[in-house]
């Protein structure tokens, strides 16, 4: 049996944003939002398919009790069971250090208006969103806890090397998607069923642990393990034009930054 396979609905989540009709980026079109089933004094703004709302706004009628603050550039949410930070442009929301990816990033100005895909929010916070032509929040579970991480400084820190060493000098993406090739391997019967496993298979990655991470391959290595995948099905890379087995044998899925991604 896999030993790292990711909570399905955390990594659909992750993954997909809140699956809306498809709308163009520079003019976001407009959706109502509910809360437990009243309406919000907010609207969501749709980009390419992602619901955002407003951090402040969602997280108020999400979590009443929680203390909102923005602090030199950073949008702060603290109650008891946790605390929660984004900045705009940021690609990802931190909450009790559990790193969620939002791909487009958090959307805003630097004034203190900060958008996060209401997906995203939901799951840190625990509750429950759906569409349905518009989007529905309901609120009452429990949010994301640093002790449930589903990986350890061990498994984060031999990660962060590995990516340092094979995409150090590689986009954000480009280095989550090196991550995304051991966990897709983790979490196939074709592959070994560990991280270390799969590091340590003869030829794969050799030298690779002996890297010191830099900050973006930690980062990369947290998004990863939390659920983000940017290269779904991908178990082999290469530098882009350069001939290898993969290359030969197996479909090309994706080329981010100087690597070729296959699967």
């Amino acid at each position: 049996m896999k030993k790292f396979l990711l909570p399905s609905i955390l990594t659909l989540a992750l993954t997909l944003g809140l699956a809306v009709p498809a709308f163009g980026a520079e003019e976001p079109a407009k959706a109502e939002v509910t809360v437990n089933a009243q309406p919000a004094y907010f609207s969501a703004e749709v980009y390419d398919g992602t619901a955002y709302i407003p951090f402040y706004g969602g997280v108020q009628l999400l979590r009443p009790d929680a203390e909102i603050t923005w602090e030199e550039g950073t949008f702060y949410a603290r109650a008891a069971d946790f605390t929660m930070t984004v900045k705009v442009g940021d690609p990802y929301l931190v909450i009790n250090d559990r790193y969620l990816y939002i791909p487009m990033g958090v959307k805003g100005w630097e004034d203190g208006t900060a958008l996060v895909p209401a997906r995203v929010l939901a799951t840190a916070l625990g509750a429950w969103v759906d569409w349905t032509g518009k989007v529905e929040l309901c609120s009452g579970g429990v949010p994301l806890k640093a002790e449930d991480c589903p990986y350890d400084e061990t498994m984060l820190d031999l990660m962060a090397r590995v990516i340092t060493h094979e995409s150090g000098n590689q986009p954000l993406e480009g280095k989550m998607a090196v991550g995304n090739v051991i966990l897709n391997r983790v979490n196939s019967t074709k592959f070994p069923n560990t991280v270390s496993e799969v590091i340590y298979s003869p030829n794969q990655f050799p030298g690779a642990t002996n890297a010191t991470p830099n900050a973006e391959s930690i980062l990369a290595a947290r998004l990863v393990m939390e659920g983000a995948n940017v290269v779904p099905g991908a178990y082999y890379f290469n530098g882009v034009g350069k001939p290898c087995w993969a290359s030969r044998n197996k479909t090309l899925i994706r080329v981010i930054g100087g690597h070729a991604f296959y699967g």
